[in-house]
């Protein structure tokens, strides 16, 4: 019999370059144990922003033993299940979401790691992890309340159009910051943004000063840099301003170097505060988080956007993060293995 081969996107050794870093390779799939599952992947998400960090060695807490599976977040269909296993059978839909797992055609699961997902699609995907995402930095760093303004960069992103829509749900007003004009023609179709800022056309400061002398309560900053500097003078008394990401900064060989006043010296006398969000950190609220935007998303009350850019098969990864990290997604990136 031929064996079953798995084709992976692995990590052989470190560099600033996805070519120089990865290569394409494949092992043979082995037999689940009692208490495992196999799953064979349709849609994995792509995190390219991270991705770069791990590849390049600058993730502190995760130890890459070469040849390393990189990716987070996948979703497929179980195709067999270990003696023990009790929860799952052949043909259910089955989401992942693990560092070092994402990237390939087959996975091994702990069935004690596996999430059953209503079915295995690119938008239950893009629910979790990076709806959950949106969920508990709302709930838990931001404690947004109804009636306050927030700023959202990024917004036209996987996570940014989940928290703007969670945002408005709660009564607040929404203000998204984009790049492009699909970008906000994206976010005016969700309905759920009050002003749109096109960062291409207009000036987010500028906007911010004049439109909302009164101060923003809560920014979601997932950019950096000018970003963070902009969102952090415009808060309101008691404001929160919540990094959810550094995006500019992880592009260079170190953060950017600043000679200003420490941070405190513009919040202090507001009361104002910092925050970061860390999804890992918060892994006992995830499935309730997962189990609230699945409610949603069933009754139509929240809308998924799916960048639709095709990428197919794990050849298409490095197109597929190169596309990302250029800032030219709208919605989550997804890479299609459906058919492979």
């Amino acid at each position: 019999m031929t064996p079953l081969l798995n084709k992976r996107c692995v990590i052989n050794s470190f560099s600033r370059n996805f070519s120089e870093a990865t290569t394409i390779d494949h092992v043979e799939v082995s037999e689940p144990t009692a208490q495992q599952i196999l799953v064979k992947h349709r849609y994995i998400g792509i995190n390219a922003v991270y991705d770069r960090e791990l590849y390049s060695g600058a993730v502190p807490y995760i130890n890459v033993a070469f040849p390393f599976v990189f990716g987070v977040e996948a979703v497929g269909i179980v195709t067999a299940v270990g003696d023990e296993v009790s929860r799952f059978q052949i043909g259910d839909a089955v989401g992942t979401v693990k560092v070092g797992t994402a990237y390939q055609e087959y996975q091994l699961v702990a069935e004690a790691d596996a999430i059953a997902f209503p079915e295995a699609s690119a938008e239950y995907l893009t629910l979790s992890p990076t709806g959950v995402s949106a969920v508990l930095a709302i709930e838990k760093q931001a404690e947004l309340s109804a009636g306050e303004t927030v700023v959202i960069s990024a917004a036209a992103g996987g996570l940014g159009h989940i928290l703007a829509q969670l945002c408005h749900r709660k009564g607040c007003h929404v203000v998204a910051i984009c790049g492009g004009a699909q970008k906000a023609e994206m976010l005016k179709r969700l309905s759920c943004c009050d002003r749109i800022i096109d960062y291409h056309s207009e000036s987010v400061a500028e906007v911010l000063a004049a439109e909302y002398a009164g101060g923003i309560d809560v920014a979601f900053d997932s950019v950096g840099r000018s970003m963070f500097d902009t969102m952090l003078s415009q808060l309101a008394d008691r404001g929160r301003l919540v990094v959810i990401g550094v995006a500019s900064e992880l592009a260079d060989e170190q953060f950017e170097r600043v000679t200003q006043p420490r941070v405190y010296e513009s919040i202090y006398w507001k009361g104002a505060s910092v925050r970061c969000f860390m999804n890992h950190l918060y892994k006992d609220d995830h499935q309730a988080a997962r189990d609230q935007l699945f409610s949603l998303y069933q009754e139509g009350q929240l809308q998924v956007k799916v960048d639709q850019t095709s990428f197919v098969g794990i050849e298409s990864i490095a197109a597929a993060s190169k596309y990302l990290l250029e800032g030219k997604s709208c919605g989550k990136v997804i890479v299609d293995l459906s058919n492979c």
